[in-house]
């Protein structure tokens, strides 16, 4: 079941606009109005119409002046937000063509390749910038993607650190701070994330890193729900939101995530599996197991959505063919225990304890510190009668650290088998 779209929740942001778009056509032969509405309107995504009102401010600005360089960054970085390098690479030279803007230029046209992960090319273009201006910040700041994308943390670490010197340092920032969490270093990388949103406290890319550092928590949600708001068309925003949304209980705002998560992307196949975990967490069963299905069509050997497939299956009471899609979605993720212990579940509902255990028993096998699978196999141990071993299950989900159970109702097992 899609879910309505609730009203937008950007309307602050809007306004915002508004405001900045007023200006702008007030004052037609402001480069400044221009540039400011441009700005707001790439941050919140709106490319198309930035491009058009930075060309307005472009065409006013005069010729070699600093107004005129900040929107030829401009246009150049909404070209790049955009994932457009032809038009990149044009809006950079003609940067780099404005009196003493050559390192400019070669610093955009670094920022430029990586929109196809062309680390060697954009590297070339960092020496070259960075040799004419050694401080040059957006050289800095594309040299360390570039390093990123070339597998050489240190190096990368390296230039964000000698970019997060600058004043506008805020990118550099969240940067490093996304960089040193993916090298596990949790507690630098957060307080950099953290001290970039600090810099830029309505920055969409700041506000997202963070919320993802910090999920699942109350603190994240808060994250990502300032992210959409200052950039409505982000949907990997939305779509972690309604996550989040859905694994806290707020169907309806999960819902309501997914929705948007869908529109801004119709072809994600996570997207639209949310919008099936919302739908089966509403109890239509049905809807859920039709989005299952059309993510399945775009990737047939998608796991999360072979996943949903079997989960709908199994909450229509179609045991057998809930199995078989948990099969298939075991076989194509080996990372997720979740096919192999809802199978088990599924068959030790319907007394098929022999195929339960055999789930069960792969999941512990598979996955010996995850304590669900070793409830469904007590479950199944019980259900065929073996307490012995059912009681030592039972205690092995108690003593392991993954993942949630209820411990209530696991000691009660347990003392029943006593």
């Amino acid at each position: 079941m899609m879910c309505a779209l609730a009203t937008p929740p950007a309307l602050a942001q809007e306004s915002v606009l508004d405001g900045l778009r007023t200006a702008a056509k007030s004052k037609p032969a402001d480069p400044e109005a221009a540039l400011s509405l441009g700005r707001a309107l790439r941050r919140a995504g709106h490319f198309v119409d930035a491009l058009s009102w930075l060309g307005r401010g472009a065409a006013v600005a005069p010729p070699n002046s600093d107004v005129l360089r900040r929107l030829r960054w401009e246009i150049a970085r909404t070209q790049i937000d955009a994932h457009d390098l032809p038009h990149a690479m044009m809006a950079c030279k003609k940067l780099g063509d404005m009196k003493g803007q050559q390192a400019a230029g070669h610093a955009c046209t670094s920022a430029a390749y990586l929109i196809w992960q062309r680390a060697t090319e954009a590297l070339a273009e960092t020496a070259l910038a960075l040799e004419k201006e050694p401080s040059n910040y957006e050289a800095r700041v594309a040299e360390g993607r570039a390093y990123e994308l070339s597998l050489e943390p240190k190096e990368a670490e390296a230039s964000y650190r000698a970019a997060a010197a600058a004043p506008e340092s805020a990118d550099a920032v969240l940067h490093l701070g996304r960089l040193l969490l993916h090298q596990d270093r949790r507690d630098e990388g957060l307080a950099d994330l953290r001290a970039a949103v600090l810099a830029d406290p309505d920055g969409p890319e700041g506000l997202y890193e963070l919320g993802m550092a910090l999920a699942p928590t109350a603190e994240s949600i808060g994250l990502l729900d300032r992210a959409t708001r200052e950039r409505p068309t982000f949907p990997e925003a939305w779509l972690a939101l309604g996550q989040e949304q859905l694994a806290a209980g707020a169907v309806d705002r999960a819902g309501d995530a997914a929705a948007h998560a869908v529109k801004q992307d119709p072809g994600s196949i996570a997207a639209i599996v949310l919008t099936g975990r919302v739908a089966l967490a509403e109890g239509h069963a049905d809807d859920a197991l039709a989005a299952g299905k059309a993510a399945t069509k775009i990737v047939a050997n998608n796991a999360a959505a072979v996943l949903l497939v079997a989960d709908s299956y199994a909450r229509k009471g179609d045991v057998d063919s809930a199995v078989e899609a948990y099969q298939a979605a075991w076989g194509f993720d080996h990372r997720d225990p979740s096919p192999l212990v809802r199978a088990s579940e599924i068959c030790h509902g319907v007394a098929r304890d022999t195929t339960a255990r055999a789930f069960g028993g792969k999941a512990v096998e598979e996955f010996p510190n995850f304590a669900p699978a070793w409830v469904v196999l007590g479950d199944a141990l019980a259900g065929q009668k073996e307490t012995a071993a059912a009681r030592d299950a039972y205690r092995k989900a108690l003593s392991v650290g993954d993942g949630v159970i209820d411990r209530a109702a696991v000691q009660a097992k347990l003392s029943a088998l006593q």
